[in-house]
């Protein structure tokens, strides 16, 4: 399972992103749709965010707080899924991907719970959890660092149509303290993606899908990048 791990990165892009994004670089319009053959995507509601980063196995959309140094990520990933034999062997794999972005020598874990379900029609699994970064980049300096708290909001699940291909989506927040609304804006945004309407071809399953292997990105302030791969859909749904 370890060859999978890094997979379910999270942190990779949570712990890069700082409020240091410009209002002059472009919004995503509210509930903008996105999508290619595995995934819908949906922009959040609410909030000026903007793609802080794109590929085709990735959309990450990210947006400042009021604090200083706060910060918001709501992410979608698609990753390799190995074979796993019912509930347990699946929650099992997802912890071990989270444990595995989060290296002690940085993170210091607070809280953290794992909720199989199969609400959706398919296996998923619900993690929610609380992290401390303890080496946390400021939006000041490029050498400063800072203790910050990272929470969590996500889901899970193996693709329903498409063999050895799972996927991640959910919102995460960093700052100096943990807010309570994040249970409540993470619902809405993970409703928001659902299993493509058109159908992807399968793939090994013991293999990442072609073209859809997520790179593991340094731990430094992300760029903000072009629109996504996947197609922007002309419809949007405003809250």
């Amino acid at each position: 399972m370890k060859k999978y791990a890094r997979m379910f990165a999270l942190l990779s892009v949570v712990s890069a992103a700082t409020p240091a994004l410009s209002h002059a670089q472009t919004l995503v319009p509210a509930g903008k749709m996105f999508a290619n053959a595995f995934l819908d995507v949906r922009a959040p509601l609410t909030g000026d965010w903007m793609i802080a980063k794109s590929s085709q196995a990735e959309l990450a959309f990210a947006r400042a707080g009021d604090a200083l140094n706060e910060s918001f990520i709501a992410q979608v990933s698609l990753f390799a899924l190995p074979d796993f034999k019912g509930k347990d062997e699946f929650e099992a794999l997802v912890k071990q991907g989270v444990q595995a972005d989060s290296p002690t020598e940085r993170f210091k874990p607070v809280s953290a719970d794992f909720e199989y379900t199969e609400q959706r029609g398919y296996p998923c699994v619900k993690y929610v959890g609380v992290t401390e970064d303890m080496k946390a980049k400021t939006s000041t300096s490029a050498t400063e660092t800072v203790k910050l708290m990272l929470q969590f909001n996500s889901l899970y699940c193996q693709h329903p149509t498409v063999p050895g291909v799972g996927f991640m989506v959910g919102m995460s927040h960093r700052g100096d303290a943990v807010i309570e609304d994040l249970a409540k804006d993470a619902e809405v945004f993970i409703a928001g993606v659902q299993v493509a309407k058109r159908t992807a071809k399968p793939v090994v399953q013991t293999e990442a899908p072609a073209g859809m292997q997520p790179e593991v990105i340094p731990q430094t302030q992300p760029e903000v990048q072009p629109a996504a791969p996947a197609e922007e859909v002309e419809e949007e749904v405003r809250g």
